[in-house]
């Protein structure tokens, strides 16, 4: 099965992509992971966060990193980023994940959260990470657990999908 993209996604989730306590949570634990791993001063990294939807998680990260760029495909949702949040630091474009616009090796942090199980080519998706973060640069993943009894985007038990393909990021 072919997934195909989810464009409007903040349309159908309005209520978790709008909410401002729930991605700024989001946003301190990325932060705090981040930190406790590089064990280094974030201000001068430059940080890329692919599906960044309403630009909330973005916001709060450009209090903490030197360059912070969000993309997504979700136009409105870009729209309402760009509008509300404005800082030097920050930008948010509409872009394809799949096909970033942006040249090799220029960040040296890509977040990619709970977009992983959205994208139509996995492979794909993490050929382009790869191509954008800077040798010795970090990725950071988080997804939704296949083992939970409901599935968090239709509250379906059981619902657990698995890929026969795996995905891999180096070739």
């Amino acid at each position: 099965m072919k997934r195909e993209y989810q464009y409007h996604f903040s349309d159908k989730y309005s209520r978790s992509m709008y909410d401002q306590d729930e991605r700024t949570r989001k946003a301190k634990t990325m932060v705090a992971v981040i930190k406790d791993f590089l064990r280094t001063e974030l201000s001068s990294l430059s940080l890329l966060e692919i599906g960044c939807s309403t630009g909330i998680i973005d916001n709060y990260l450009s209090e903490h990193f030197g360059q912070v760029v969000g993309i997504d495909i979700d136009e409105q949702a870009i729209a309402f980023a760009n509008n509300t949040f404005k800082k030097d630091n920050l930008a948010c474009y509409v872009d394809d994940a799949m096909n970033l616009k942006f040249q090799d090796n220029l960040f040296d942090v890509v977040i990619c959260a709970q977009i992983y199980e959205h994208m139509p080519d996995a492979d794909q998706l993490m050929s382009e990470l790869y191509r954008v973060l800077k040798p010795g640069g970090i990725a950071y993943f988080a997804a939704g657990n296949r083992l939970d009894i409901k599935e968090h985007h239709y509250n379906l038990p059981f619902l657990i999908g698995y890929s026969k393909k795996p995905c891999t990021f180096l070739s």
